[in-house]
């Protein structure tokens, strides 16, 4: 197994053309991770069968890509392309204005959404199922076709779930793709759900505050576990507007399942009890109370006990406690963390129970993982949300085995 020459495959990053290479993901990125370590094991090849479709650069449209999704019993199709962005309008609706022209975004200034559907979807003997939803957002400025190299779609094909990509995530622009796919395909509005990383992440965080009827789960992924409200925040490459940080779900009297994901070399997060964001540019997030009050904003909305920042600082000197509190930095009972190793590298799955003892808030932590998808992170998304739907009538929560 050549790994340097699986680090020396090239992608495309941005939506404006930019070409890198794996190897600048673990390297020039995220000079705090130990690639060696990751060298020695078998995530680089785990993550390279992932990315395949986007690597060397080929073109979205190409044959390609289109037998490779064929291959996998996907159907891929594009939408929107003839659909121009009126910002104008969206103001005018909104209140709120991107300023388009100083971040030329090629993609945003069409509504375009490229859908991935099973091929059993379209046959006649299959008329009366429906299939789960997953929207898999993309991160700042990255262009739509690299969401396909995230594992979204691989995982949704394994288990005949459609995909859906947009380009613009904004909230009114995700619900209006979804009326549309839902009168071109056979959804399950019972399991829509909302994935996404970065910026992505902040959308879907943001989508099941705003929209908890909705969605029937969310995975905020490379962001933080918050309200979605950013304050302070001021990266507006992508359209961020303003949000007054209240889940709709406490008003309705509805849970919001919810599953963070986040690496170990992003930003410093853990351990918890030694978070400064600031000096690690999250200009949103300073202090280990804000990372708390995240993750108890979410704990809120599903019932479940909060967590004390007296109990998190406590943890910190600590040599009796375990690997997972130690290195996450989250004080929870034993039932309610699992360590286990996937493509070589260390997960901490932490739980957070509701009081009918369903676990709707899960954090995974990955332990030498900079700011980038991996293979674990979209099966354990996907293996959350397979437990939850939204009742069509009440919105309650409905959890299943």
């Amino acid at each position: 197994m050549n790994v340097d020459k699986i680090l020396d495959r090239k992608y495309q990053m941005t939506d404006a053309g930019k070409i890198d290479t794996i190897r600048e993901l673990y390297t020039v990125f995220s000079p705090n991770v130990n690639l060696e370590a990751l060298k020695k094991s078998d995530f680089f090849p785990a993550l390279e069968q992932m990315m395949e479709p986007v690597l060397d650069v080929p073109d979205e449209r190409s044959p390609q890509v289109m037998a490779y999704w064929a291959k996998r019993g996907m159907v891929k199709e594009f939408h929107g392309y003839d659909e121009p962005t009126d910002w104008d309008d969206y103001e005018a609706k909104t209140g709120y204005r991107w300023k388009a022209e100083e971040h030329r975004v090629i993609q945003n200034e069409h509504r375009i959404w490229t859908s991935f559907v099973p091929v059993s979807a379209f046959a006649p003997a299959n008329r009366q199922k429906k299939y789960p939803v997953v929207f898999a957002l993309h991160g700042a400025c990255n262009n739509i076709f690299l969401v396909e190299g995230w594992g979204f779609v691989q995982e949704a094909a394994r288990r005949e779930w459609i995909v859906i990509i947009p380009s613009l995530e904004l909230d009114e622009f995700v619900l209006d793709i979804l009326e549309q796919a839902k009168k071109l395909y056979p959804v399950d509005t019972e399991r829509v759900y909302a994935a996404g990383f970065s910026y992505g992440g902040w959308a879907s965080n943001r989508l099941g505050n705003q929209y908890p009827e909705v969605f029937a789960a969310v995975a905020p992924c490379g962001t933080a576990m918050d309200n979605g409200f950013i304050e302070g925040f001021d990266d507006d490459r992508e359209p961020l507007p303003p949000f007054d940080g209240v889940p709709r779900a406490l008003a309705k009297n509805i849970c919001m399942p919810i599953i963070n994901v986040y690496g170990e070399c992003d930003g410093n997060r853990f351990p918890i009890y030694d978070f400064r964001g600031k000096a690690f540019g999250l200009s949103h997030m300073e202090r280990p109370e804000d990372i708390v009050e995240g993750i108890n904003c979410w704990a809120r909305v599903n019932d479940a006990e909060e967590i004390r920042i007296e109990d998190v600082m406590a943890l910190k000197g600590k040599n009796d406690i375990s690997q997972a509190e130690r290195e996450v930095g989250l004080p929870l009972p034993e039932d309610c963390r699992k360590t286990y190793v996937a493509d070589g590298v260390t997960y901490h799955r932490m739980d957070l129970k509701s009081r009918d003892g369903v676990v709707r808030v899960r954090l995974l932590a990955e332990m030498n993982i900079p700011h980038w998808p991996t293979p674990e992170m979209v099966r354990q998304i996907f293996e959350f949300f397979a437990h939850f739907k939204r009742d069509g009538k009440s919105g309650k929560s409905i959890y299943t085995d």
